[in-house]
């Protein structure tokens, strides 16, 4: 019989097994490795005495003889038991080899991965920057132009002999001011006198409450406007008083009703397809101007008959007549705006084309941006345009610079809101209001951001209800007095502007809203116009 070490792999001379493991050490060898190490070699027990038993080999274990290396046979036997052993070695090797090498692989890839990581939010925090600054610099540049502008205007009221209070205008051959820097003179004019009213301008003493609003009824319904063959109005504009009402129409027609006559004055015939906008010159009356828009591509000027304003004159007897047809224009006219100064307007269309006129009809200005505009605004002190698209988003542009100051995403919250179908500057000159079909936001211009939003979930109808499926956000209108903000989606919504408390929900019927417009100076009626020919005017109880 014959035992072989597990430390040194020869016969031991003083044989003992282990009671934990049944291994067999040579005594010698394993009292030294527990000296050492404390443990049983290849495990992790402790070994005493007692868990140490000698082994008594009848008749001792006899050592083999070692090679004596001086035979041929013993050479073989020797060198392939080096042989062996080598082999084993390098096969052990080459599989701590393949999985060091594994390791390293699956090392460099974690840092491949997480390099490209830092590398993209790398690129994204320096984009956040670039978009950052250039808001900034939007910005300043618009506040900046603002007030140049608006010392230049004083100057020129001033009379000053000052650099650049009067711009240079280029003039013509005959020494006139071109007609494009005459109105650039204008609406710096006009923007430094409306802004300094406006610091001193103080609330109407005459308007309506708050409290007022929340009695707020429908009053009147005046029903068969337009033709019933194609029904729907689709864009209304009051005049001054409240009493004329300028509606344009599915039929390819624009009508001026009369409130205090119940009947309707006057219909302007001439475009081919659907008026997207009629709006008055001068504040409205029977004896103002009107401008009308049409996906015709055309832009119309009428002028009123003579002696329209008579006292008592009689409704066959009043009209418009076309004074000027504007072609310049290449697609659907998206919507018209007044400016401020009274003197010119402005003109959109859906391929992104943009056009300052003359009352007279003339085209002085016109550049393009490189979205479909859908809606068009002056701001309040007429020195920027306003835009909404077809793609999302409202723009402020610098007419002299023909240069976009704000882009401002209205979609950004929502995917679903692709098209501005509503754009409305508030009197106060800071906020505006945008609506696409499934939200309304308010804007802050000093921050270009929203100060406020409501999404169709949070409006509900008048008896308390979710708003019917495919109820939309159609249109938004501040009233003259900055202080009231009216909202169509189903039915007018009324909300106190800063406060954004909402004081009325007034029902307009099942069909959809497509135009609203704040009636009088004091704010004491609001007037919504439907697609079932039919105009809505509701006012507080009380008054």
């Amino acid at each position: 019989m014959s035992f072989c070490c597990s430390l040194s792999g020869e016969a031991p001379n003083e044989p003992v097994v282990s009671l934990k493991t049944g291994r067999v050490y040579d005594k010698r060898l394993l009292q030294k490795y527990l000296d050492e190490n404390g443990t049983e070699p290849q495990s992790d027990h402790t070994l005493s005495d007692e868990d140490i038993i000698s082994v008594n080999v009848d008749p001792p274990a006899v050592k083999p003889r070692p090679p004596t290396l001086t035979s041929i046979p013993a050479l073989l036997s020797t060198f392939q038991n080096e042989w062996d052993a080598l082999v084993l070695e390098t096969f052990t090797l080459k599989q701590q080899y393949q999985q060091v090498r594994q390791e390293l692989s699956q090392a460099l890839y974690q840092n491949d991965a997480a390099c490209r990581v830092i590398a993209r939010i790398t690129k994204e925090r320096d984009e956040a920057r670039e978009i950052l600054a250039t808001l900034q610099a939007q910005t300043n540049a618009l506040e900046s132009k603002y007030e140049r502008e608006s010392e230049k205007a004083t100057a020129v009221e001033d009379g000053m002999d000052v650099d650049d209070a009067k711009p240079h205008a280029d003039t013509s051959a005959n020494g006139n001011i071109i007609p494009e820097e005459a109105y650039y003179i204008k609406a710096a004019e006009t923007a430094k006198v409306l802004s300094k009213a406006r610091m001193k301008r103080e609330v109407p003493a005459g308007l309506v409450s708050a409290d007022s609003w929340t009695t707020a009824k429908e009053v009147e319904t005046v029903e068969s406007l337009h033709t019933s063959t194609k029904p729907g109005i689709i864009s209304l504009d009051l005049d001054r008083s409240g009493n004329l009402a300028l509606t344009g129409g599915m039929d390819n027609h624009a009508e001026i009703y009369s409130r205090e006559r119940d009947q309707t004055l006057a219909t302007l015939k001439g475009h081919t397809k659907r008026v997207t906008t009629a709006i008055w010159i001068g504040g409205g009356g029977l004896d103002q101007r009107i401008i009308t828009g049409s996906l015709d591509k055309s832009i119309r000027i009428w002028s009123p008959k003579a002696n329209n304003s008579e006292e008592g004159k009689d409704v066959r007897s009043i009209g418009w007549t076309k004074e000027k047809i504007i072609k310049e224009h290449n697609a659907e006219i998206a919507g018209i705006a007044i400016h401020p100064s009274g003197e010119y307007f402005a003109s959109a269309a859906v391929d992104g084309t943009w056009a300052i006129h003359t009352m007279a009809g003339d085209t002085i200005i016109k550049d393009a941006i490189d979205s479909p505009i859908s809606q068009v605004a002056f701001h309040p002190d007429g020195m920027f345009l306003g835009v909404g698209t077809g793609d999302g988003y409202a723009k402020v542009l610098d007419i002299k610079q023909r240069q976009v100051l704000a882009t401002l995403d209205v979609s950004s919250t929502n995917e679903n809101a692709t098209r501005v179908n509503g754009l409305h500057f508030s009197e106060n000159g800071y906020y505006f209001v945008t609506t696409s079909p499934v939200e309304a936001a308010i804007w802050d211009l000093r921050k270009q951001k929203k100060t406020k939003s409501w999404q169709l979930s949070d409006i509900q109808s008048k008896d308390g209800q979710p708003l019917p499926e495919g109820t939309q956000f159609t249109a938004a209108r501040f009233d003259n007095s900055g202080k009231y903000i009216a909202l169509a989606a189903g039915a007018i919504n009324v909300f106190k502007v800063k406060g954004w408390n909402q004081l009325a929900t007034l029902p307009a019927g099942e069909f959809p809203i497509n135009a609203i417009s704040w009636s009088g100076e004091n704010s004491a009626a609001i007037v919504a116009a439907t697609m079932d020919n039919t105009l809505h005017y509701y006012a507080p109880a009380n008054l």
